[in-house]
């Protein structure tokens, strides 16, 4: 595929005077939010304060779907649907962490009576909105969420101005791994720290996330596509010399003010990745593929790499249904919503280590070099018959695995069963697992008779129970419906 013609010019949003007003009076009313909500902190009122995240939300409307209109209605296979979305990302994006990873556009529902968009019913303006709140210690990531307010309503302002042909433009926003998140990472590697999730941003590889919303123009939906790859090669400074070459002068602005600038493109995201490949691999003497080093004679095959991300993704879907039948089980079982975000990663987190015990270059992209060399000598004792070795091996290496934002390292409340200890055996024996499943100890769940430690296993069609105190056990097939 060749690159972006060399004419292709982009216009940030803001030089349209009309634009730049409307967005302008947006971000106001986001900065107005942010300091209504540090008013309600300083009074000590944080139960008058939306959740930032409400990892259950989606769950809950799909249980309250399944309960009014039945598990085969279009409202309960919407909900879901979205779900399983939501656990898709989720996992495709912690599969690809330390590399580059494609995914594909999104629909976003126009609702013309609320003039906002929605994703399997639930409000994106209304996501957007709970975000904006103070972070004591940390202003850039408020500056951020603050703009990814003001992209989200971007769209809008473009329709009601009609300041383009909607159907030939692209919004595109670039958002660059923090300056905050580089430096704790930094530090914690000189001390030997446990990762700590960094706000989900990658410190690693300085990753960062190139977005495009597109219109819709017969049904007036969005769609949302998204490439990230790492900014090692591809830093700040090349950025701002590629748009430059597209007729953007971006070199007054910072990270986060590029962050909050976007602009319109009419070429695609994989033209934009060559384009920034290229100025990459002229300001770095070498040659650079989707962010990363490759040799001199590499052929730079960018077509290929949608249909490389969508085959790899379409591996996940059972991964992902699991995981959406353990969050539908979070939320029918009240679990405390503060607590879900990390609780849902470290589950995940749990099925990716299965997936890359005994695989070490997926082992690599997942948590890195260490993950990747800890569970291949859990993998050679486990060969070897050293179970006990083994699993104490795999504790550590769980342990200090990085997270994937909301969870850090260590557990935030599950524990990994070993199946190939005998201890492992008889937990996965006594809750019915099968070949597959992820078979967990839930320690923050409480069991009836008033114990923690309650053994679960997951596929995308059951959830059994396990008490070990109590000993009763539950099994019931999910309300998860395929679509």
């Amino acid at each position: 595929m060749a690159g972006p013609a060399e004419t292709q010019n982009y216009i940030f949003v803001d030089e349209h005077h009309d634009l730049a007003h409307a967005r302008a009076g947006v971000r106001q009313e986001a900065w107005k939010l942010v300091d209504t909500r540090q008013e309600q902190l300083d009074r000590g009122d944080t139960e008058g304060i939306p959740l930032a995240l409400d990892a259950l939300s989606t769950a809950e409307a799909a249980h309250e779907a399944a309960h009014t209109y039945g598990i085969d209605s279009d409202e309960y296979q919407e909900k879901h649907a979205g779900l399983r979305l939501d656990m898709l990302r989720l996992i495709a994006e912690w599969n690809r962490k330390l590399t580059y990873e494609y995914f594909e556009p999104v629909r976003h529902t126009f609702y013309a009576e609320t003039e906002d968009f929605y994703s399997h019913g639930l409000s994106i303006r209304q996501m957007t909105e709970n975000a904006l709140r103070p972070i004591a210690g940390n202003p850039e990531e408020v500056d951020r969420r603050v703009n990814e307010h003001v992209e989200n309503e971007t769209p809008n302002i473009v329709r009601r101005l009609g300041s383009f042909a909607l159907g030939s433009i692209g919004i595109r926003t670039v958002s660059e791994c923090t300056d905050k998140a580089i430096t704790d990472y930094a530090a914690d590697q000189q001390t030997g720290a446990t990762h700590r999730g960094y706000d989900g941003y990658v410190p690693e590889i300085k990753k960062l996330m190139l977005r495009d919303i597109r219109f819709d123009e017969v049904s007036g939906d969005r769609l949302e596509e998204q490439i990230g790859v790492s900014g090692l090669y591809i830093n700040h400074y090349v950025i701002q010399q590629a748009l430059n070459r597209r007729g953007l002068q971006a070199d007054h602005l910072d990270k986060t003010a590029l962050h909050g600038s976007q602009f319109i493109a009419e070429d695609n995201l994989l033209d934009f990745v060559a384009l920034l490949d290229k100025t990459a691999s002229e300001e770095w003497c070498t040659n650079i593929f989707m962010g990363e080093q490759v040799s001199a004679d590499f052929v730079k095959d960018y077509a290929s790499v949608k249909q490389e991300a969508k085959q790899r993704q379409e591996k996940l879907h059972d991964l992902a249904a699991t995981a959406a039948n353990f969050v539908m089980d979070l939320s029918k079982d009240g679990f405390d919503k503060r607590k879900a975000p990390a609780h849902i990663e470290d589950f995940v987190k749990l099925q990716l280590i299965q997936i890359a015990h005994g695989n070490q270059e997926a082992a690599k992209h997942i948590f890195g070099e260490e993950t990747a060399q800890g569970l291949q000598e859990v993998h050679w004792n486990v060969m070897n018959g050293n179970e006990e070795e083994a699993a104490r091996l795999l504790d550590e290496v769980i342990a200090r695995a990085p997270g994937g934002g909301a969870c850090a390292g260590g557990s935030c409340g599950l524990e990994s069963i070993h199946q190939f200890t005998a201890e492992g055996k008889k937990l996965a024996e006594a809750v019915g697992a099968k070949p597959g499943d992820i078979v967990v100890k839930d320690n923050l769940r409480v069991c009836e008779c008033g114990k923690r430690g309650i053994v679960y296993a997951y596929n995308a069609t059951k959830v059994n129970k396990f008490c070990t105190h109590c000993k009763k056990s539950e099994s019931k097939v999910s309300i998860i419906k395929q679509a």
